[in-house]
């Protein structure tokens, strides 16, 4: 009897040197990424259309951005500020008149957030979607010259429709995207796609047929725990 206990000891002790390196790493892949703060930066390129005359003009504007990120096991909440580069032409309808009012356009900055739901993760990859909100500002907007279109019979009448043009330049929109992420220590390299429904307004620029869109890449580093350790 004594002898069978000391097998069932060793055995044991055996058994728990062996597993407990495994167990180790297996927690150590998981603690670098949950209840973190990470930082990044991202580049790509934001497609949308404006609607001008019968014409539909669709633009591909190079765009940048800085984040932020708080991780948790399965989600995380994610801040963002970005800003494309373009000139086109887009139009709004006049509260004057009834044709709309032709106006170029310049550059689109960006402020939201989103909730970021974690998919099965594939080794070191981390999938996600998203579900956020974001409110977009066009830097400038003037009214087009051009023949027989943005003619006002009186000062007020200017005046009316250059207060449209400045209040057009700013939207709320809610948005979805897909993305992962694949991390590494400290590093989280990752490729975003954000689909933003922007079609049929008439007092948004942002306003021919068809969603606007963005691709990005990037990276996001974390820089420690999230939660205060005692």
């Amino acid at each position: 009897m004594r002898s069978t206990r000391l097998v069932i000891l060793s055995l044991a002790a055996l058994a728990t040197v062996a597993l407990t390196p495994r167990a180790g790493a297996a927690q150590s892949a998981t603690q670098g990424f949950s209840d973190s703060w990470y930082w990044g930066a991202y580049a790509g390129y934001t497609n949308f259309a404006t609607a001008f005359g019968s014409e539909n003009l669709r633009t591909n504007a190079p765009s940048i951005g800085a984040e932020w990120m708080l991780t948790r096991t399965k989600y995380a909440l994610h801040l963002f500020a970005e800003q494309s580069y373009f000139s086109t032409t887009s139009s709004i309808g006049s509260p004057t008149g009834a044709a709309p009012l032709a106006v170029n356009i310049n550059d689109m900055r960006r402020l939201g957030f989103d909730l970021m739901i974690f998919t099965p993760e594939f080794q070191m990859i981390k999938p996600y979607v998203g579900l956020g909100y974001a409110f977009n500002f066009i830097n400038s907007a003037n009214l087009r010259t051009c023949a027989g279109c943005n003619t006002f019979a009186t000062q007020a009448q200017a005046d009316s429709n250059q207060k449209a043009i400045v209040n057009a330049r700013s939207m709320g929109k809610a948005f979805v995207n897909v993305g992962a992420m694949w991390v590494y220590k400290r590093f989280a390299p990752f490729a975003q796609y954000t689909i933003m429904p922007s079609q049929g307004k008439s007092d948004w620029y942002l306003n021919g047929t068809g969603f606007t869109t963005q691709w990005a890449l990037g990276l996001r580093y974390n820089f420690g725990s999230s939660i205060e350790k005692w």
